[in-house]
């Protein structure tokens, strides 16, 4: 998070906010919308493979609790954005976790960030100033990266 300035971690703070103020419904619709424009994300999921239309994804506890825990890892690196050592540590555990229990390339962290940056336009519209934007790229760009080199050093180990 060290190339982060004061100003990019201001407007991520000023959104994450918003958004944080309801993870449930917000993690619900991030994880609803991955399935919509990304559906072949959806194997990934043992227990939301028989839910297969809207209205029972929007109904279902497991989405909701797997989008309130996206929304909870994303918690504690934006609350560690100034403490590069602990938000090392939560990127590496997501890491071991996404490749050695759900079985989850690393190019599927890359897709979910944009669909969060597509709700983030879409709901926020002129209040997601290109600068706002910008952080929020920035910081997608340094937890892939991360994560990338993260999955490399796991499967040169194994």
């Amino acid at each position: 998070m060290t190339d982060l300035t004061e100003a990019d971690r201001g407007h991520i703070r000023i959104i994450w906010k918003q958004l944080f103020a309801d993870p449930e419904a917000n993690g619900r619709a991030v994880v609803l919308r991955l399935f919509k424009d990304y559906p072949e994300t959806k194997k990934y999921f043992k227990t939301f493979k028989n839910i297969s239309t809207e209205e029972e994804m929007q109904k279902s506890a497991q989405i909701k609790r797997h989008g309130k825990a996206v929304m909870n890892r994303l918690n504690d690196l934006i609350e560690n954005l100034e403490d590069w050592d602990a938000a090392c540590d939560i990127m590496t555990h997501l890491a071991e976790r996404h490749v050695h229990v759900h079985k989850v390339g690393v190019h599927n962290f890359r897709i979910i960030f944009n669909v969060i940056l597509t709700i983030l336009t879409e709901t926020l519209g002129e209040g997601f100033k290109p600068e706002i934007r910008e952080a929020w790229e920035k910081l997608f760009n340094i937890i892939y990266n991360y994560l990338e080199n993260s999955y490399k050093k796991i499967e040169a180990a194994s």
